[in-house]
């Protein structure tokens, strides 16, 4: 009698192992799915401009000066991109990477020192007719003189 118990008490352990999986399993996949689920809620109420800034929503301080960049400047015509100071900025990242961003967000354009167009991050704004200015962020976007003969 005494293999029958102990035959009992296996499947007994076995089949408690076995629900405690199922469960744990099925607790698993409810969260995984939602998880999933408030991710794709949170990724539906990111708009257009968004989406497509992207990575630099972080530290690109304005939106709209990257589509003020992108309308004012030609796309055949070449860009400089000044920034001021790091102590300028509370986020670090911003003028170490403003400009590479910059170089993504308005191809076919080039930077170029120098350029007629200068986009100017919290820097000491140079000489230049402003055609776009966020006073707030420290952003300008202006056109320089051409340069004489």
């Amino acid at each position: 009698m005494s293999g029958t118990w102990r035959s009992a008490v296996a499947w007994g352990v076995a089949a408690t192992a076995v629900t405690v999986m199922v469960v744990a399993g099925g607790v698993g996949a409810w969260r995984t799915l939602r998880d999933a689920g408030e991710t794709a809620a949170h990724n539906s109420e990111l708009d257009f401009a968004d989406r497509e800034i992207a990575w630099g929503n972080g530290w690109t301080l304005n939106q709209d000066a990257l589509y003020a960049a992108r309308s004012l400047v030609p796309q055949n015509a070449d860009y400089d991109v000044l920034v001021g100071p790091p102590d300028r900025f509370e986020e670090q990242l911003t003028p170490q990477f403003v400009a590479s961003y910059l170089h993504y967000f308005l191809m076919p354009r080039h930077q170029r020192s120098g350029a007629r167009w200068a986009i100017c991050y919290r820097c000491d704004r140079p000489a230049g007719t402003v055609e776009w200015e966020d006073e707030a962020n420290g952003i300008t976007i202006l056109r320089r003189a051409e340069a004489g003969p």
